[in-house]
């Protein structure tokens, strides 16, 4: 457990956007850092995860949601301020992979807070394993991956964005668990909730989905899947690559305030 926690504790340090002293800081810096790093690895996958989700995960919207405040945002920002900060967004023209190196265009700020925490219990959960537990779940603000060499069953709650209670329970033997929505972190204005799931589009709070829940092999991937697809709502994110996920559950939210889930893949609903 002890390795467990510095482990994470380094992965913030390294990934986090609030660190001043991780590689991700040195990269919104510099704008440069090799492959063969924490970050550089991250990056990599981040890039795959950005064509099979066509573009709605993308890390370069950091610049946006500073702009907006996030996580403490509690007003609008001024439209002209969004506009300017849209300049520096879409992964395909500020990041750059050539070689062994990875480069961002001046201006850039990424923030990898819809993957670090997957790709974080990710590495812890096979640490773990390597070191021996023969049945593991590891869990970091509901990023969930698990498994066991026993065929354990792992019963695990999918929270319902708009009620206490759970929407249902998934019975995952081996793989990753991960839901992202805009009940967590947002502000009310005027009746209209203002999420941090910001549109690449508009630079503005998407609105096409209430929370989505995706089901992978490994929690960084699960993790990605789910803000994209929560941003960009059951009709784009049908069209998502399968190969990525196994199934994908989207709750969107009527005008009426009606809730409507939309399934994706084979669901493992549980007891």
């Amino acid at each position: 457990m002890a390795r467990a926690d510095s482990l994470l504790r380094h992965l913030d340090r390294e990934l986090g956007r609030f660190s001043e002293a991780g590689q991700l800081h040195r990269l919104n810096t510099d704008h440069g850092i090799p492959v063969e790093t924490e970050l550089g690895r991250l990056i990599l996958l981040s890039d795959s995860l950005v064509t099979a989700t066509s573009g709605w995960f993308d890390p370069t919207m950091g610049i946006v949601s500073l702009v907006w405040g996030f996580p403490e945002a509690d007003s609008l920002p001024d439209s002209q301020a969004i506009e300017e900060a849209m300049k520096y967004t879409h992964w395909g023209r500020m990041v750059i992979i050539q070689g062994d190196f990875i480069f961002t265009e001046p201006g850039a700020y990424l923030d990898f807070g819809a993957i670090a925490k997957g790709w974080a219990v990710d590495r812890t959960y096979l640490m773990l394993r390597e070191m021996g537990a023969v049945e593991c779940l590891v869990e970091v603000g509901g990023e969930i991956r698990c498994g066991s060499s026993t065929g354990r069953i792992w019963n695990l709650g999918v929270r319902h964005p708009r009620q206490e209670e759970l929407m249902g329970i998934l019975s995952v033997t081996e793989g990753a668990v991960a839901t992202s929505g805009d009940y967590e972190c947002y502000f009310m204005d005027n009746g209209i909730r203002y999420s941090h799931l910001l549109d690449r589009n508009t630079g503005y709070p998407s609105g096409y989905a209430a929370g989505a829940t995706v089901v992978a092999g490994d929690c960084a991937t699960a993790d990605a899947m789910a803000t994209a697809a929560a941003v960009a709502g059951p009709e784009s994110a049908g069209e998502f690559s399968r190969d990525f996920y196994t199934c994908m559950i989207i709750v969107t939210e009527t005008p009426e305030g009606v809730c409507e889930v939309h399934e994706f893949g084979e669901i493992p609903w549980g007891r």
